[in-house]
């Protein structure tokens, strides 16, 4: 017997595939679904582009089960390989919101709708304490299909309901016009609604479900979704396989989703420093300098992390809007300027450590004065936060290669 679990996502709407992970203690695998259980709040159609996802482990029963700690070091190990091949996704283990529920099986009503529903539960077919269930449209509890007793009536209504609308949606309308607004003048033929996105019905949302971690489909770009039978229902999904064998340091882990994870500039930028920051004594100590104050010692992670040629091709793959606006001094919230980046500095290690510096005073200190001449700032939730935006990407990148200096052997 498999135990299985399964964890939501934050920032994983919208993936619309399938990620297979394999290499560390257990394998995973990241699909979309449906949260909330829904039955009264059910859609006949459901937009991948609006789906969230969730990461899926498995374990046989009779052997020793990872604390959820040690599941969510591995997940977060297998997230971070994720990013570095995508670093414009924010996919993050560490939830802001909890979706899931376990339901008590001694229980008669099991909960849905986001907990805001509760439906009769019986196992009329196989328990033998229910003597007899009836209702007006069940005269036998030997007549019940599904343990919910509420199903077969929405199912019924359900699938009315999906059908029209699937042929409604095939109709199209003969038009003709006369100096019309957007179509002009002439005759037409219109779909009476187009659909942009990529749609699935419930019944395929619902598949995703019997998707299992260390089982992808081989030598394919695509993975079939389907419940092992053929049928109508049955599509394919874009699937990725991602294999690695690092372990990182669970602090810099949880760094480095806390940057992906928050929405402000200003705490991204300092999440993102954090893990420079650790660095600070041992970077100089590895390179064989003395580095006597904080602006030294962010000069020496960046030279003992990274490669020049390397950060100048980082710098050099920025939107060319992004470069023009780092490469001029720019205004902070309190009026005074930080001071642009020189991208043909011979040594552009030392151009961009200072940079950072000055931009992580500007971030973490909020003095009006320093020796009576103003600072710097830039404040929370201000237009000024537009400045950190542009460095993000170059950050991430610095946060990576500084975690990758620091892993662990399996």
């Amino acid at each position: 017997m498999n135990t299985n679990f399964l964890m939501p996502l934050t920032n994983s709407r919208g993936l619309g595939k399938v990620v297979f992970f394999s290499g560390l203690q257990f394998p995973m695998v990241i699909t979309p679904s449906i949260m909330g259980e829904p039955i009264l709040t059910a859609q006949p159609f459901y937009f991948l582009e609006r789906l969230d996802s969730v990461a899926k482990t498995r374990f046989d029963s009779t052997k020793p089960i990872p604390s959820e700690r040690e599941q969510e070091y591995v997940i977060d190990n297998y997230l971070f390989e994720y990013s570095k091949r995508h670093p414009e996704s924010k996919l993050t283990s560490k939830i802001s919101e909890f979706v899931f529920w376990k339901e008590d099986p001694a229980e008669h009503y099991f909960r849905y709708d986001w907990l805001l529903t509760e439906c009769l539960v019986l196992d009329t077919l196989n328990d033998d304490t229910i003597v007899e269930c009836t209702d007006p449209n069940h005269t036998s509890k030997d007549h019940f299909y599904d343990w919910c007793l509420f199903k077969p009536y929405f199912q019924e209504a359900f699938e009315e309901y999906r059908r029209k609308l699937e042929a409604a949606m095939a109709i199209s309308a003969s038009v003709e016009t006369k100096d019309h607004s957007s179509l002009g003048t002439g005759k037409y033929t219109l779909p009476i609604i187009k659909v942009a996105g990529s749609i699935v019905t419930l019944e395929q949302a619902e598949t995703f479900d019997v998707i299992e971690p260390g089982r992808p489909k081989q030598g394919s770009m695509e993975y079939p979704v389907n419940r092992g039978f053929p049928s109508s229902s049955n599509f394919k999904i874009e699937q990725e396989l991602i294999t690695t064998t690092a372990l990182h340091d669970e602090q810099l882990l949880a760094y480095y989703f806390s940057a992906l994870r928050d929405y402000s500039p200003v705490s991204q930028f300092k999440n993102f420093y954090n893990v420079l920051e650790y660095f600070f004594e041992e970077a100089p100590v590895k390179l064989g300098v003395t580095a006597k104050n904080e602006k030294q010692q962010i000069d020496a992670v960046l030279r003992w992390a990274v490669a020049a040629g390397d950060l100048l091709r980082t710098l050099n793959s920025l939107p060319a809007s992004a470069s023009a606006r780092i490469t001029q001094a720019r205004a902070t919230s309190s009026g005074e300027v930080i001071p642009a980046v020189n991208l043909a500095a011979p040594d552009i290690i030392g151009e961009y450590a200072a940079h950072v510096y000055q931009l992580r005073n500007a971030c973490i200190h909020s003095k009006k004065t320093r020796k009576g001449a103003p600072t710097p700032r830039i404040a929370p939730s201000t237009a000024e936060e537009e400045i950190l935006k542009d460095e993000m990407p170059v950050m991430q990148w610095l946060a990576v290669q500084c975690i990758e200096k620091c892993i662990e052997k399996r």
